[in-house]
């Protein structure tokens, strides 16, 4: 593999693919950013399940009916509850958010991502709104939950990483970064539909693609889109190339994962983990 100049300032993990993550017989879904799933008994898949008028994704497995819920970053740990409906029946279900350990990283960024001027914070406001009205949008398909990985390179950023840029503490991170050379092909990790692309002041050029159900996948910092809003693409497919636009410190691949409108940790989804889960 050719170099490349990734200017991260701390590298969490820097080791070639495949992707190294927990065996699943030692998986712990129910984090921060984790999954809760819950066998629905006495359910059809004709019906809807919600949960504050907003639609959940639930599957069919071995014969059995699953409720899949993305656990949001900021839930209290400990004892949590939702209340769901199914038609006119409200269910309860009770389910307990257990610790995770998530590192800590320093980034170095240009000045205007942590300096905006008014213009700038006016198109971000714009960009923010556009972006949520996709995220709301919802495809009526199942989707396929065996990822495969979106592109080749090395690990330089985890789910729910502490970060701070140039100093000041930001958000915590919410996707996975894959480091690689700029024009690196960006594959689709599950089947979908693009739902949305453009080039924000923050992701820079992007592609937004809907897996089914509520699941969703980001892929942000690319170089190039070789996808249009509206067209389905297949597990495999190429969707893009990595970059380094937008507020990104190198070239690499930043994707996120959302559930029910959660971002989530999209590792639990390669390697056949959340298949393996189910009973």
């Amino acid at each position: 593999m050719k170099s490349f100049n990734l200017s991260l300032l701390v590298i969490i993990v820097s080791t070639t693919f495949s992707i190294q993550v927990r065996a699943s017989d030692d998986l712990v879904l129910n984090t921060k950013g984790g999954l809760y799933i819950h066998e629905l008994k006495d359910y059809d898949l004709s019906s809807s399940v919600f949960l504050d008028n907003q639609r959940l994704l639930a599957i069919r497995h071995k014969d059995k009916n699953f409720l899949i819920y993305g656990i949001p970053y900021n839930s209290e740990l400990g004892e949590n509850s939702l209340e769901i409906k199914i038609n006119n029946d409200i269910r309860r279900l009770d389910f307990n958010i257990k610790p995770k350990f998530f590192d800590t990283q320093k980034i170095r960024i240009s000045s205007k991502y942590s300096n905006l001027s008014l213009a700038s914070q006016e198109r971000v406001v714009f960009e923010s709104n556009h972006l949520k009205q996709a995220k709301d949008y919802w495809y009526n398909i199942f989707p396929d939950l065996k990822f495969t990985i979106p592109a080749n390179g090395i690990v330089t950023g985890r789910f729910g990483t502490k970060r701070f840029y140039n100093g000041k503490v930001g958000n915590p991170h919410n996707g996975l970064d894959i480091g690689a050379e700029k024009g690196t092909k960006i594959m689709a990790p599950s089947a979908g539909k693009i739902i949305l692309t453009g080039h924000y002041y923050y992701n820079g050029k992007f592609i937004l693609l809907d897996h089914g159900m509520g699941l969703k996948s980001i892929f942000i910092h690319l170089d190039e889109i070789l996808v249009e809003k509206g067209q389905l693409v297949k597990k495999g497919e190429l969707i893009g190339k990595i970059g380094n636009t937008g507020k990104s410190s190198g070239p690499h691949l930043h994707w996120s994962l959302i559930l029910n409108k959660t971002y989530i940790d999209p590792e639990y989804f390669l390697n056949g983990q959340i298949i393996d889960y189910f009973p």
